[in-house]
Formats: structure tokens, C-alpha cells, sequence
């Protein structure tokens, strides 16, 4: 619904401005402080309900906030009241407090319409009927008539702590900005806040091995402070409640929701803003309802890098079995009003609701790794198909090159047999004339002593016998014809004989040398012609053929791993086709579960989407948004067409911008109509198309002032009465750090804080 900027005169500094004199000019001389003012500028609005005069202003479903919007309207209605004389403003021991000027009485008496004429009367009764109550019994006053809550709760810090290690972040009111370089736990802060406020487990982080206990410190606005303590493995909490002192005992609160009970997290949590026992909406079809969790809030509020630039509606998670109950959130936060009054369906006929949440799911992370891709599924087949050309033709490329090497290998392996025979041979050619020459040596000196034996023998013979040296025998009585060792005649024979036979082995020795040493060169010579010939065949391998196919192979290697790739991300759209075919036929099944249209009429009511798209229009005309920035909501895809393009189809550096805007209008929307909302907002890198932009839209924001205009209009909107933490990687503008409570990491051990641990 488009949506054109212009200021409302309703709440504007002017109405809320002559209230509050009003209500000064009745109470006159009397000086009232900021906080009086509040509550009896609540008390004059409502009269009605306090037991007074009819209210000025028709009742709102949930009032709850209204007396903490009203704070930064009021403090500014005052300053325009000042500037004309209509208020002056005394310093008292405890600050400041305000009384009507001289040109009070006037002014106010000149004020002769209707609804001023009846300001003037619930002014006046106002004064009177509190006159005597300090502000703080006022307080307890309103809040008990109304039942109100604490309204809307702030964080004040978060602290890490272990057995010697200890971590802490400080948040104030208004604008929070953590920024610095990456991997310093930016992106891990705003998990830990989640898992704080019952989210999943915490990520598996280096860092915070350190710790074992994490505590988060709320402010309820308008209440007391507590304190939630929990394991960083998980578990229940433990809940401090601060105005007891610090050291108040605590109690323990369970993880899981109960629905109207307040002994666990989330029953605690909304029962401080006011959402305690409220239902959603959980199927149309069914009329079911669920208990509102704050997990059902807490994606709202706390927005993580991932959702701010996911396509989709900015209200649901992508699950499809929870979009019904996140829109019948949106709509309770939006118009006051819950589902308890859906009466449900009695026919509970069985629904396939957990398989195509299930489907949904792996089609969400589906399409996440698609858009990672950044490729046309038409043009991936193609590349396939070429993929699958080159490898064919490789494969035979490879295939005629490594039969040429395998045959060359096998010649070489031959002659590598062959050489090495024939270097056998040598080597036992070689023994052989080791061992021959040792034999040859053998006959020599056999011969040499055979040839000194046979002489000595002959000489022996022909010397004269002499009487035997042992019996004294003389030579005729001697028995030389006898056999015996003194046969000397014998001895030579023998000598003589085996000179023969020696020289007859030495003759053949020389014989086989003779052969030996002709084999020998021969097998050399043979031996250097298959050295030349391997050698010259191994370097052809080495340097031509091996070459050819290493590079062959690396080639057709490349292709089949390049091939793997294009293969997985053509089955990524085969997997999404099949699941979508498979969801749609699950669907046409509970379709015809029942032909009756009997869904129970849900979603946000066309008046508030109006209201809210003006809303968003406004912030993103405030921001420089480009185009004119008309916006409607688009019932079918819960989500906002911006100047006639669907937001999601945008950059997602565009994405997280507008995401950003949806959450920030969701609280001013809340605040400004005293609506329930958790009262904080935590936005991680809602400036990404400045650090990393998709697209011509994202890039074309890289020379406007959007940066610049967000975070001005942030510091201007969002005071102490409300607070927004915004996680970046760049630093905001250097002008405005002073206005903004800025934490930056480093990332440098010797400069600043390096990170969140």
C-alpha cells in the first residue's frame, strides 16, 4: 500500500506540548518533574479509567507502553513550549522540573474548542485528585489499575565467565553500535543474546572454551533490573532479581515454556511486556492455536547475519509449518489482539504438515546453496555436456599415449632383462678367472716341487750306502728291496707321472681361459650396445613420451574433478525439482482432505498493514532508500513490494536493509500505540551491500548517503525510551560516534579491545 511522508499531527510535540501545559497551568504554582508529567498526561488521556471525567482518547486493547513513548514525546513537547515562553524549567536537587510561564494563563484561556475545553477540565481534575500523591505512588497507581506491565525491557550487559577467564559488554539506552574487524565475535554477541533469551545452543567457537557461564542483565523500563544466568552448555536459568541487591538468592527458571506460567524463561519474559497466556494461531485449517512463546518475538527482535539477507518474508524463518503462527505474531504485536477467541476444527483428519516442513527445510538450505552458485541451471547442463565431450576425447588422447608408453616400458624392461644377463655372465666369467688364475698358481708350484722331488730322487739314488743309522746293519743286510717310505725310486716315478698329469690340467685350463676371455669381450661388447640402446630408449621416455602423458593425464584428471563439480550442482536443481514435485503432491493431498474452504481467516488486518507499510515507507524515505520508496504489504508473500519490485527479489545487500526497516518500524509502530513489544532490537550487518554488495542495486548504494541517514535517524528516533544494537564491520560515521554508546574490536592484540573474548 503506498505510503507518502508527511509528520502526524497526532502525538506530535504540538498536542502532546499543550497537554502537558495544560496540566501545568492546573497545578500552578506548583513545579512538576518529567516523570509526573508522564504519568499525569497518562491520567488526563485516560481519565475515564481512573474513575474521572470520560477519556479523552478511545482506550487502545493494550496500553502498556504508552506511558514510555509518551516520556521522549512529552520532554520534547516542553522544549517546544520553552522556545515561546509557555514553560520554564527550574533546576532542582534532583534535576530538572517544569512550571507553567507567564503567558500560560493566557495561551491556555484563549483555548476555546471542544477538545480543548475538555483537556482544560480532565487537567484540572487530574491535579486535584493526585495533588497530594508522590509521583512514584502515582506510578504504582496506573500501573496497578491497569494491570500494566514493565512494557519493554532493555539490555544492559552481557558477561562471559569461567574459572579464569572473564568477558563483559556494555549496552546503554538508544543506539548500540559493535563494530571492527572480522572473526572478533561480532556475529558470535548476537548468538550468545539469543541463547540468552532461549535460543538453540551457542556455535563451537575457540574462544569461548575459556567460559563455562554466561549472564545477560535486562532492564525492565519503568521496573527493576534483573539478571539471567545460564551454562554456556544450555540448560535452565537462574533469575536475579536485581532489586533485592546483587547478592539476592536466585531463582530458577525452566528452559521450556509452559503456557500462563511464569516459572519458566519465556513466561517470565512475557509476562514483563505484557504477552503473558496470549495464543497464535498455529493452522487455518484446523483452527488450532498455540501458547505465544518469546522465541515466537525473539526472531523479531534479534535478526542474525543469515536472516537479515535471506530471500523470503521477513516475518517467517522458512519453515512451512510455523508461517501461520509467525504471522499470527506479527499480528498479535501489531494490533493488541490474539487467536484464544479460534474456536477449533473438531474433524483433526491426519495432515503430511511434518513432511513438507521437513521438505521446506531442505528446499530452503537447497536454494541457499543454489543462489551461492550464482549459475543458470540451463547453463550448467551445457557446460556438462561439454565437460563430457572433453573427456572422451581425453580419455582416448590417453589412452594412445599410455599404449605408446606401455610399450616402450616393456622394450626397456627387455633390455633391462638382457643387460642384465649379460652382466651376470661377466660377473661370473669374472669369478671363473679369479678362481682359474688361483688354480694356474696351483699347478705352477706343484710343478715346481714335483720337478725339486724327481731331481732330488735322482740324485739320491746314485750317492753310496753307509751302515743303517738306526741298527747298524751294513748295506748287503739291509732289506732295501722292501716297500717302505725309504723307496726313493718309487718317490721319483710318482713325482714323474704326476708332472704329466698336471701339465695335461694346465694345458686345459689355458684352453678354457683362452675361451673365457673370448666370451668375455664378446659379452662387453654386447653389453655396451644394450647400455646405448637402453639409455637411449629411457630418455625418450623420460623426456618425450612420459611428459606427454603426465600432462595428458593431469588434463583428462582436471576434467573429471571439474566434471564432479558441475555434476553436484546440476543435482542441486534435480534435488530441488524432485522436492518440490514431492511437496506439491503433499499439498494437493491435504487439498483434498477437505473440498469445504473452511480456513479459519488469518493474517494481518488491512488498516494495520496500510498503517505499517506507511510506517516503513517513512523510515525508508528517512534513510535515502532509492526510488520514492512506496511500499505495500503483499498478503500472498507476507512480505513488502518496494516501488513495484518484491523486496526479496532484490540484492541481498538490499534485503538486509530493508529487513533492517521492517524491524525497526515493528517497535516504533508498537511504541507509538502503547502496544506490547519486547522494547529491543538487535541487527547483525544491516549495512551489507556497503561491505559486500550483490548486484548493479547493491553496488549503487556505494555513493549515496544511506549509511549516513541510517544511522541519524536511528540517534534521532531511538532515545533512552528505547534501544538498538547495531553489529557491523564498518565503523558509523565519525560524526556521530559521540552520539552512539560505540564498541569496537580491533582485532589486534596491542591496539583496543581485540574482540567479544
Amino acid at each position: 500500500m503506498d505510503s507518502d511522508h508527511s509528520p502526524s499531527p497526532f502525538n506530535s510535540t504540538l498536542e502532546t506540548g499543550v497537554r502537558s501545559l495544560a496540566i501545568l497551568h492546573a497545578a500552578y504554582p506548583a513545579a512538576f518533574d518529567l516523570q509526573r508529567l508522564v504519568e499525569m498526561d497518562y491520567l488526563v488521556v485516560h481519565s475515564g479509567d481512573a474513575g474521572g471525567p470520560e477519556s479523552l482518547h478511545a482506550p487502545l486493547p493494550l496500553r502498556a507502553g504508552e506511558l514510555l513513548v509518551r516520556h521522549g514525546l512529552i520532554e520534547k513537547g516542553l522544549i517546544l513550549m520553552m522556545s515561546r515562553g509557555l514553560v520554564r524549567r527550574l533546576l532542582a536537587q534532583e534535576g530538572f522540573n517544569y512550571v507553567a510561564g507567564e503567558a500560560a494563563a493566557p495561551f491556555v484561556a484563549s483555548l476555546n474548542d471542544e477538545y480543548s475545553s475538555d483537556l482544560k477540565e480532565r487537567a484540572a481534575w487530574a491535579v486535584q485528585r493526585f495533588a497530594d500523591m508522590p509521583t512514584e505512588e502515582v506510578r504504582r497507581f496506573t500501573h496497578q489499575r491497569w494491570r500494566m506491565s514493565d512494557a519493554y525491557l532493555q539490555l544492559r550487559n552481557i558477561r562471559f565467565h569461567g574459572p579464569k577467564a572473564k568477558a563483559e559488554l556494555e549496552f546503554k539506552s538508544g543506539v548500540n553500535v559493535i563494530c571492527g574487524a572480522s572473526d572478533t565475535g561480532k556475529s558470535f554477541l548476537a548468538d550468545s543474546i539469543d541463547f540468552m533469551l532461549g535460543g538453540s545452543a551457542l556455535k563451537e567457537i575457540p574462544e569461548r572454551e575459556k567460559y563455562d557461564q554466561i549472564s545477560l542483565r535486562l532492564a525492565a523500563i519503568g521496573g527493576d533490573d534483573f539478571k539471567l544466568q545460564r551454562s554456556m552448555s544450555g540448560g535452565n536459568f537462574q533469575l536475579f532479581d536485581l532489586s533485592e541487591g546483587d547478592d539476592s538468592a536466585p531463582k530458577t527458571l525452566k528452559q521450556n515454556h509452559a503456557h500462563d506460567r511464569e516459572d519458566n524463561l519465556s513466561g517470565y519474559l512475557l509476562g514483563k511486556i505484557g504477552l503473558l497466556g496470549k495464543r497464535i494461531l498455529k493452522s487455518k485449517a484446523k483452527g488450532t492455536t498455540q501458547s505465544l512463546s518469546f522465541r515466537n518475538l525473539a526472531r523479531l527482535v534479534i535478526v542474525q547475519e543469515g536472516e537479515i539477507q535471506r530471500t523470503g518474508s521477513p516475518f517467517w524463518s522458512g519453515q512451512y509449518t510455523t508461517q501461520t503462527s509467525e504471522i499470527a505474531t506479527v499480528k498479535l504485536l501489531l494490533t493488541g489482539i490474539d487467536d484464544s477467541s479460534v474456536v477449533p476444527d473438531a474433524d483433526q483428519s491426519p495432515d503430511n504438515s511434518r513432511q513438507i516442513a521437513l521438505i521446506d527445510e531442505l528446499l530452503s538450505d537447497l536454494q541457499t546453496e543454489i543462489e551461492d552458485l550464482g549459475e543458470d541451471k540451463t547453463d550448467l547442463e551445457e557446460q556438462l555436456e561439454r565437460l563430457e565431450r572433453s573427456i572422451e576425447n581425453r580419455r582416448e588422447e590417453l589412452s594412445i599415449s599410455q599404449k605408446t608408453l606401455d610399450t616402450l616400458v616393456s622394450e626397456r624392461r627387455n633390455l633391462f632383462e638382457g643387460k642384465q644377463e649379460v652382466s651376470d655372465r661377466l660377473d661370473e666369467i669374472s669369478d671363473l678367472f679369479a678362481r682359474f688364475e688361483l688354480l694356474s698358481d696351483h699347478y705352477d708350484v706343484d710343478l715346481k716341487r714335483l720337478t725339486a722331488i724327481q731331481e732330488s730322487g735322482s740324485m739320491f739314488v746314485h750317492v753310496e750306502q753307509v751302515a743303517c743309522p738306526l741298527c747298524g746293519a751294513e748295506p748287503d743286510a739291509q732289506h732295501l728291496q722292501e716297500t717302505c717310505d725309504g723307496d726313493v725310486e718309487a718317490i721319483v716315478a710318482a713325482a714323474t707321472a704326476e708332472i704329466g698329469k698336471i701339465q695335461r690340467l694346465q694345458s686345459e685350463l689355458d684352453s678354457t681361459i683362452s675361451d673365457l676371455n673370448a666370451e668375455f669381450e664378446e659379452l662387453q661388447e654386447s653389453l655396451n650396445n644394450v647400455d646405448a640402446e637402453y639409455d637411449a630408449l629411457n630418455k625418450k621416455i623420460q623426456e618425450s613420451v612420459w611428459p606427454d602423458v603426465t600432462g595428458v593425464r593431469a588434463s583428462f584428471s582436471a576434467l573429471i574433478e571439474e566434471r564432479s563439480i558441475v555434476q553436484k550442482a546440476t543435482d542441486l536443481f534435480v534435488r530441488h525439482n524432485n522436492l518440490t514435485v514431492r511437496k506439491n503432491r503433499l499439498l494437493d493431498e491435504e487439498a483434498g482432505n477437505d473440498p469445504k474452504n473452511t480456513d479459519v481467516v488469518t493474517g494481518i488486518p488491512e488498516s494495520t498493514a496500510y498503517s505499517f507499510s506507511s510506517k516503513v515507507s517513512e523510515i525508508l524515505k528517512a534513510w535515502h532508500f532509492p526510488g520514492e520508496c512506496h511500499v505495500y504489504y503483499d498478503k500472498s508473500s507476507s512480505d513488502f513490494v518496494i516501488d513495484g519490485k518484491p523486496r526479496s527479489s532484490r540484492g541481498k545487500g538490499l534485503r538486509a536493509i530493508t529487513h533492517a526497516a521492517v524491524n525497526i518500524a515493528l517497535l516504533e509502530f508498537c511504541q507509538s500505540r502503547g502496544l506490547s513489544h519486547p522494547g529491543f532490537v538487535v541487527l547483525d550487518s544491516p549495512l551489507l551491500a556497503y561491505f559486500k554488495p550483490e548486484g548493479d542495486e547493491d553496488l549503487a548504494l556505494k555513493g549515496t548517503d544511506l549509511k549516513e541517514r541510517f544511522y541519524d535517524y536511528l540517534i534521532e528516533h531511538h532515545g533512552q525510551d528505547s534501544q538498538v544494537i547495531i553489529i557491523e564491520n564498518q565503523h558509523p560515521p565519525a560524526r556521530i560516534e559521540e552520539k552512539v554508546v560505540l564498541t569496537v574490536f580491533t582485532g589486534n592484540p596491542n591496539t583496543g579491545r581485540f574482540g567479544l573474548l
